[in-house]
Formats: C-alpha cells, sequence, structure tokens
C-alpha cells in the first residue's frame, strides 16, 4: 500500500502540475511561508522575532535585523540576457505608466497577463524604493514591497502593515524580482506577482481603482534597517487593469488645444473651474480620434481632474469668455445645459485612444458645436498667488472612420428625488435605463443594437461602489463595468476587454453604494460635490439620438415614508411645499426630510422600500427632445437571475484555482481512488 500511495501522490503532483507548474515548483520559502498560520497575529509573532518594529507614521519606516537572509534572499532572473533587459527595461515596451509625484522622479509602468502583472519602477534615488497598495491611500493595512540596489547586489521584500500601521516583513513572499540595476542617479525595479496570491496580508488586484502608495530614500536599507524616508512620499490612484491599447498616431495627426488661460487659483482647498470653447470650424466631417491632458509643469498635483461635457448647440459665443468658478450663484444658465461628458481625465489617468474603427465625429451640423471644460483644482496647502494654463489636446484626422461614437448617460435622473439619509455606512441607489426607453430609441434608431466600448462610473464625494448592470430577458450578464474602490478624485472612462451589445428589451442599471457617516443632514442628488450623482457614461457606436435613459423612484412614496399625506396644488413653488401632516406643514419637502428623526434602522428600512419603488422613466434625445415613453411610471425589472461573479479557491500551496481547475482537480482525484479502489479489489 505505501507504494501504492506513492503512486498515486506522484500521479496528482503530475496533475498539478498540468493546471499550473508554480503549484509544485515553487521556491523552499513559499512552502515554508504556507506552512506558517496565514493571519495577521501570526504573521506579527514571526516579524516581531525577527525584525525590528517601527511605526509607519502614514508613511513607509520601519528596520531590519541583520541575518534571517536564507530562503528570503532577493531573486534575479538569471535567464535575461542583455538584449532582454535593455528592452525589459523600456518602459514604452509596457502597456501602461504613470508619474506618481509631481517632479517626475518617480515613474511606474506596467503591464498584465493572465493572472500576472509587471511593473516597472524608475525612480531618481540611489537608495531604497517603496511601493505598495493601500485600502484608502494611508498605510494602515497596506500590501508594501520594498526593493533597490546596495553594493552592487538587488533585493527585493514583500511587506505588509497591521491596523495601526506597523510594518513587518510577510513570511509568504509573493512579488518576484525580474531585474534590478542603478544607472548612476536612478534605480530601476522590474518585478511581478500575480493578480490574487491568496495571501491574507496582500491586497488583491481587480478591475476596481487602486491606491498605489510609494516611497523613496536615498540611502539603501544597509544592515541597519529601513529608514525614515521623510517627505518622499505619496499616493495615487490607478487603474491597474484597463486593457492596453496602442496609443501611436502618425506625426501628421492634426489637433487643437481647450486650455484656461491664467486662471486665478483662489488660496482653498477645492476649486472648479468651468469654461466653454467652440469646436473648430471645418468643411466636411472629421472625427477626433484621441484626447489627452495638458498640465502645466509643476501643477501635475495641483489639477485633479478634467471633464469635457457637449453644450445646447443654441448657446452663442458670447459665453466664449474668461471662464467662471463651477455651480457658483455667477455661473451663467447655459452652462447647466452643458451634461453630457465626452471625456473624462483624472489625476494619475492616461489620454483616451478610440478604437480604430471609431471617432467621435465633428464638422458637421449635428455635432458639437460648445463644450465646457471643467477642471477641478486641489490646493490644500492654500498656496497663494497660483495662475494656471492646463487644459486638453485633441487629435483628428479627415480620415473618416467606419462608426460615430455616442455618449449614452444612464442612471438617476439628477434631481431632488434623488435622496440618501444622514448618518449611514451604506446607503444603495439604483438608476434604471429601462426595457421601455431602450425599446423605443433602439428600435426606431438601430434595431441590430449598439456596442459599448468605454464606460465611465460617476458619483460624488459620498460615493464608494459603482456598477453598471446588464440585463437581457431578466437574466442579468457580465456586469459592463464595476468599481468597488471608487475614488471621488480619479474618474476615467474604462476601457472594455470586449464590447457588449445593448439590444432593444435588455435594460441596464446603474448602481451606487454610499457612506453619509458624519454627516447630520440628508444628502440629495445635485450638481455640487456635496450633493450626489449616480451614473455611468457609456461610450458606444454607431451613435443612435438617445443622450439619457434613466430613472427616479417616485417622489410621493418617498415622502409616504415619514408620514406626508398631502402637498399643497398646484405647485407654485420649489422645493414644493407640504400641506399635512401638522407637524410638516409649511415645511417643503426637503425640510421635511431634514426634520425627520433618522437612525441607521429607519435608513435601511428606506433604502429597501426605495429599491422596490415605481420608477419615473426618463428618455431622452438630443437638444432637449424626448422619447414617447418619458415620465411613464413603471415597476423596478423583474431579476430572473443574476451574474456570480466566478470566485477563487484559495489552496493551501498558496496559489489561487478558479472553480474550473478546481473541479479539474477533484476529478483527478476521484479517479485515482476509482483506480486505487480497483487494483485492492482485484490483487
Amino acid at each position: 500500500m505505501g507504494a501504492m500511495s506513492s503512486t498515486i501522490s506522484d500521479s496528482i503532483t503530475q496533475a498539478l502540475k498540468q493546471v499550473d507548474p508554480a503549484l509544485i515548483d515553487m521556491p523552499q520559502a513559499v512552502h515554508d511561508g504556507a506552512q506558517q498560520p496565514r493571519n495577521r497575529a501570526s504573521g506579527r509573532a514571526t516579524a516581531t522575532r525577527d525584525w525590528k518594529r517601527a511605526k509607519a507614521h502614514d508613511v513607509l519606516s520601519g528596520s531590519d535585523e541583520e541575518g534571517d537572509e536564507g530562503s528570503d534572499a532577493p531573486y534575479s532572473d538569471p535567464y535575461e540576457d542583455e538584449l532582454s533587459e535593455a528592452h525589459s527595461l523600456d518602459g514604452k515596451s509596457f502597456g501602461h505608466s504613470a508619474v506618481l509625484d509631481g517632479e517626475g522622479k518617480y515613474q511606474v509602468h506596467w503591464s498584465h497577463q493572465g493572472d500576472t502583472i509587471t511593473f516597472l519602477l524608475q525612480v531618481e534615488t540611489l537608495g531604497y524604493v517603496g511601493f505598495g497598495f493601500s485600502p484608502n491611500g494611508a498605510m494602515a493595512s497596506s500590501d508594501i514591497v520594498l526593493g533597490g540596489v546596495e553594493n552592487g547586489k538587488p533585493y527585493l521584500q514583500d511587506y505588509y502593515t497591521d491596523e495601526n500601521r506597523v510594518l513587518y516583513r510577510d513570511s509568504q513572499q509573493d512579488y518576484k524580482l525580474k531585474y534590478a540595476k542603478e544607472n548612476g542617479t536612478h534605480t530601476l525595479l522590474k518585478f511581478s506577482r500575480a493578480l490574487h496570491t491568496c495571501d491574507s496580508n496582500d491586497r488583491t488586484i481587480t478591475e476596481s481603482t487602486v491606491r498605489v502608495i510609494w516611497a523613496y530614500h536615498a540611502d539603501d536599507m544597509g544592515a541597519t534597517g529601513l529608514i525614515y524616508h521623510g517627505s518622499y512620499r505619496g499616493r495615487k490612484s490607478l487603474r491597474l487593469l484597463n486593457p492596453e491599447k496602442d496609443s501611436e498616431l502618425p506625426l501628421e495627426t492634426p489637433f487643437f488645444n481647450f486650455t484656461n488661460v491664467d486662471v486665478p487659483i483662489p488660496d482653498k482647498d477645492t476649486t472648479y473651474w468651468c469654461q466653454m470653447f467652440k469646436m473648430p470650424t471645418l468643411s466636411k466631417k472629421h472625427h477626433i480620434v484621441k484626447v489627452e491632458p495638458l498640465i502645466q509643469k509643476g501643477h501635475e498635483n495641483l489639477v485633479h481632474h478634467i471633464l469635457l461635457y457637449e453644450c445646447d448647440r443654441n448657446a452663442s459665443d458670447a459665453v466664449l469668455d474668461s471662464g467662471h468658478e463651477c455651480y457658483h450663484a455667477n455661473m451663467p444658465d447655459i452652462f447647466l445645459t452643458c451634461e453630457t461628458v465626452l471625456y473624462a481625465w483624472a489625476i494619475g489617468g492616461e489620454g483616451f485612444i478610440y478604437p480604430p474603427h471609431v471617432g467621435l465625429s465633428i464638422g458637421l451640423s449635428t455635432d458639437p458645436k460648445y463644450v465646457l471644460m471643467e477642471i477641478h483644482y486641489d490646493n490644500p496647502s492654500h498656496q497663494e498667488g497660483l495662475t494656471d494654463n492646463s487644459g486638453i489636446r485633441l487629435y483628428y484626422t479627415p480620415h473618416v472612420r467606419k462608426y460615430d461614437a455616442g455618449v449614452l448617460e444612464m442612471g438617476i435622473w439628477v434631481s431632488l428625488y434623488h435622496m440618501i439619509p444622514p448618518g449611514m455606512p451604506a446607503f444603495s441607489s439604483e438608476g434604471h435605463c429601462t426595457m421601455e426607453c431602450l425599446e423605443e430609441a433602439l428600435n426606431n434608431e438601430k434595431p441590430s443594437g449598439i456596442h459599448v466600448f468605454a464606460v465611465l462610473l460617476h458619483a460624488h464625494l459620498a460615493g464608494r461602489a459603482i456598477k453598471a448592470r446588464h440585463f437581457r430577458k431578466g437574466e442579468e450578464q457580465r456586469l459592463l463595468a464595476y468599481d468597488n474602490e471608487f475614488d471621488f478624485n480619479f474618474q476615467e472612462f474604462q476601457y472594455l476587454e470586449e464590447e457588449r451589445t445593448i439590444l432593444p428589451g435588455d435594460n441596464l442599471i446603474t448602481e451606487c453604494q454610499y457612506t453619509t457617516k458624519g454627516r447630520s443632514t440628508m444628502t440629495w442628488g445635485g450638481l455640487s460635490t456635496r450633493d450626489e450623482m449616480c451614473l455611468s457614461y457609456l461610450m458606444y457606436y454607431p451613435r443612435i439620438n438617445l443622450a439619457r435613459c434613466e430613472s427616479i423612484p417616485e417622489i410621493t412614496e418617498q415622502l409616504h415614508f415619514i408620514g406626508v399625506k398631502e402637498i399643497y396644488t398646484p405647485v407654485t413653488s420649489w422645493p414644493f411645499i407640504i400641506k399635512s401632516p401638522k407637524k410638516y406643514n409649511n415645511l417643503t419637502f426637503t425640510d421635511a426630510m431634514n426634520t425627520f428623526q433618522w437612525s441607521q434602522k429607519k435608513g435601511h428600512t428606506f433604502n429597501d422600500r426605495v429599491r422596490k419603488m415605481q420608477i419615473n422613466v426618463r428618455c431622452s434625445k438630443y437638444e432637449g427632445h424626448e422619447w414617447m415613453v418619458q415620465g411613464m411610471i413603471v415597476s423596478p425589472p423583474k431579476v430572473k437571475k443574476t451574474h456570480e461573479q466566478e470566485p477563487f479557491v484559495c489552496l493551501s500551496l498558496s496559489n489561487c484555482l478558479n472553480s474550473d481547475m478546481l473541479i479539474f482537480l477533484l476529478t483527478t482525484l476521484l479517479n485515482m481512488l476509482y483506480i486505487l479502489n480497483d487494483h485492492v479489489l482485484h490483487s
């Protein structure tokens, strides 16, 4: 039986290798780490014994003790020749890149393939370099890697911090150093890791926004350990799994710029500046094929995001002045007609390039004539005397592509009828692009459907997570897009891995998760950043005459929840006035909602009630025209089946398996047991 068991063990080993050789051929250090308990408490015990503890003070700091190298020695790929090394350290060979600091001293390039992501760090230092992932941009509970080159010897170590910002060396080393060198001024580190490491001390990398934290120091870690880096640190939100796109255009591709001119930046935290521009006059149809940010040098941390909106074609050149502070009482009313997002960029983001068969049409009488550029300036140190000249560059071509791009706004119609109670740790809102709206618009415009290739998810400061859901005949399809780590200061179009077709009769839901802890009054739907939105912008082709596909819960049913019985009619003021009961008499409905004694329990009950309420359909064309279903009252769609994302299963070998791999392994094991049983019976 011993020999028989050994044979079966060998067979299972071979089966595991067929799934993933790394499951067996792992360094001994990984086996050693996997044998240790994987909770933070046990990790802390090991780290305390082998490494000095240090307070991170919201930045990377700590120290190590000499020794305990062994199996945790840094790795350098012995098979990389000089040619591949040179190529691998060229940032252009990576699909994405970002400058993490305001001076261009810390650059990161990355690409992902399958379940592996590879990074190249180029940092202006000859000391250690820190890089990591945080749940909120701070140091607590972060996943960190530290590396460099010391005395010609490369090193890279996997760390983590606990909830108290104490730094520990991870017993499971999941970052694999591919190459490292110093060139006299910079340290270059190339390394990889799995998206799902199945290590409780690591953060899983998904399609959601990732808060990247970084640091560096002039000196290496050395025998005395990690030296506090001072101000050489920061954070930036990135989306690491965006599909890679070829951003190269012919050198002769024409372009035009929309830029601010000496805009004065007030000495306050936040400023939104709005400027209207007129599209260039062209003799024939052209396509915009790429848009990229133009950030004034030195203002990389001042300019937080840029949005470009399409405006009412009936505007006049009189509005093309020096601009105004957005959402201010003195802002021209015509600015409020600029609602459809054409382009979005946020700090840390990249330019947007259209697919090779699609472009944004300009030059025709039906194309956008006026646009509004909104720039969010972030000035937390209240610097005085700043002026800015940032903006965007739009590349266009007379070589018209096959399809015109369109942008569809879907979600919750922005109004006071969208309300979120105060003090809620979690609250969910849903906006419906209804079957009725899509059926009428698509059957009239494009019965074969439209094809979505990018999505922008949009909320304000209370937003925590957003997803764009797609249903067909009551069954949920794969998510169009999602962000479970939403960051208001980082909003940009997400490319889809595969184009998605929307057909007549489908329905789409934008679902937003909020938290209003710390707020004492209702949060309303509105334009201010303290108000809220729940929107998805679908970039698609071919363009049809559908600008908005949205909904709003019935206001009367929401008011019934707090006991409102009657309002004054006809409605002559906004917000309208309540007549009864007596406790709300002569109050606006907004004041009545704030008068109500909210609790978390009442807030959750209200949330459940709102999600089941009838909804008012908003289904509008461009130029303010409406489809026939506009204003229809319908019930939320019945969901027959929801889409569940395939889970990853973590085995004791510290690797992740999806359900297909697990089924394969279990089937192999059962077959081996059957063979064993059959052999015993016939022996």
